[in-house]
C-alpha cells in the first residue's frame, strides 16, 4: 500500500511529499532513493519510518 509522505528537503528547507510504499518492517533500516522535486538532488528514504536519511548515517 503506497502512503503519502512528507519530509523537510534537507537542501532548501521545503517540505516535501511524495508516494511511498511502506515495507514490513526488515531486521536493519531499509532505504529507497528519491528524486526531489524541491532542489532536484537524490534523497534517501527510510521505507520504515519515511523519515531522509541524515548526514550522520
Amino acid at each position: 500500500m503506497a502512503d503519502l509522505i512528507v519530509f523537510r528537503c534537507p537542501q532548501t528547507g521545503m517540505n516535501v511529499q511524495t508516494h511511498l510504499e511502506r515495507q514490513p518492517e526488515p531486521a536493519g533500516r531499509s532505504f529507497q532513493s528519491f528524486s526531489c522535486p524541491a532542489c532536484t538532488r537524490l534523497h534517501f528514504i527510510d521505507l520504515t519510518t519515511g523519515q531522509p536519511m541524515s548526514r550522520d548515517r
